[in-house]
């Protein structure tokens, strides 16, 4: 029980290539699970129950899921980024990063031929961005949000607030998530592992 206790309120600091793939994916996985799902059974109300057994409505919720698992890794990336401030050096190693994350898992049943689109348009996203950027969570967490309600399995009459309801569910997360960051990264040894020369 002290071991966990220890390892909870003292974390191992991520100095790996590994560790930071494994921690993206995770911390990915966890609000893009959590903001589709709650959405989801919010939206639905008393029919969640049904519609969550059946086989078509699961077939499209998994859609969501791993289209706002990839999106929100891209932005957890993009976070990471900024935190590391390495400059456009470290930017084809980040996109590596993300797409270990998104290749950990066989490709979903929809995208047969993988997530190529996603390495590349992070990759565009980083060469778009200036290096003295400052992070906007609430316009990364709206274009998210936007993106994941393309793909709900179940919509309300009122798609604007819906999409703010993500919207803010994604901004939290990534809020959370780079809040986290000083303690859990340890930036130099992140810097020298993706290096050019790593």
């Amino acid at each position: 029980m002290l071991a966990g206790l220890k390892s909870y309120l003292f974390p191992t600091r991520i100095r790996s290539r590994a560790q930071l793939t494994r921690f993206v994916s995770g911390e990915a996985s966890y609000v893009a699970q959590r903001s589709t799902y709650e959405f989801s059974r919010n939206t639905l109300a008393w029919f969640g129950q049904s519609a969550f057994g059946d086989p078509a409505f699961n077939d499209a919720f998994a859609v969501c899921r791993w289209e706002a698992f990839a999106a929100i890794a891209a932005d957890m990336t993009f976070v990471v980024r900024s935190f590391l401030d390495g400059g456009p050096e470290l930017d084809p190693a980040l996109v590596r990063i993300y797409a270990d994350a998104l290749g950990e898992y066989p490709a979903p049943v929809h995208r047969p031929g993988g997530w190529s689109d996603r390495h590349a348009a992070l990759l565009s996203r980083f060469a778009g961005t200036p290096s003295d950027y400052r992070l906007d969570f609430k316009a990364i967490g709206h274009r998210t949000g936007i993106m994941i309600h393309e793909h709900v399995p179940a919509r309300s009459k009122n798609a604007e607030e819906e999409r703010q309801v993500l919207a803010a569910a994604v901004t939290f997360g990534l809020i959370s998530f780079n809040d986290r960051l000083p303690r859990r990264l340890d930036a130099d040894a992140l810097r020298k592992a993706l290096g050019p020369a790593a």
